[in-house]
């Protein structure tokens, strides 16, 4: 399964689409500020079911979107966030205590707009940069295979 992972597009529309057009993702996961732009992607693809999207700091006006959704896929445990309600711009304190008590297997966030990776206690922590930069991520997910990427438009 190839999962797109976005954040942090602030209006800039054009980058989620050209990037969901060049990977062409089984899955997408829209980590906040302008949920709206993963919104509008996914009635542009007419793939609503296949989008995970939360709201940012950044999502004022968004009443109906939430701020941390839990999935599960292929048997993994994801938490899907922004980051802001975690302090992530600070340090990782916060989620990485959160995601352990929770027992995720895989933490998803943007907020920094910084491309991240690191696995921790068998926790994987990515945040794949800022789509307004053309930053982005990919994860490849199979039975017990995970490998995160980082791209840049």
């Amino acid at each position: 399964m190839k999962i797109l992972i976005l954040s942090d597009s602030h209006s800039h529309f054009e980058n989620i689409y050209s990037i969901y057009n060049k990977e062409n993702p089984d899955k997408v996961i829209f980590a906040g500020d302008y949920a709206k732009d993963g919104k509008e992607l996914s009635f542009a693809v007419d793939r609503e079911e296949d989008f995970y999207i939360v709201k940012g700091n950044c999502d004022f006006f968004d009443f109906h979107t939430k701020e941390i959704i839990e999935i599960e896929l292929l048997n993994k445990k994801f938490l899907i966030t922004h980051g802001h309600l975690f302090a992530v711009k600070k340090n990782y304190d916060i989620i990485q205590k959160e995601s352990e008590n929770k027992g995720y297997d895989i933490v998803i966030f943007g907020h920094t707009h910084r491309a991240y990776y690191e696995k921790l206690k068998d926790i994987h922590y990515f945040n794949p940069g800022a789509a307004i930069n053309g930053e982005y991520g990919i994860l490849l997910l199979e039975d017990e295979k995970i490998e995160f990427i980082h791209k840049k438009l």
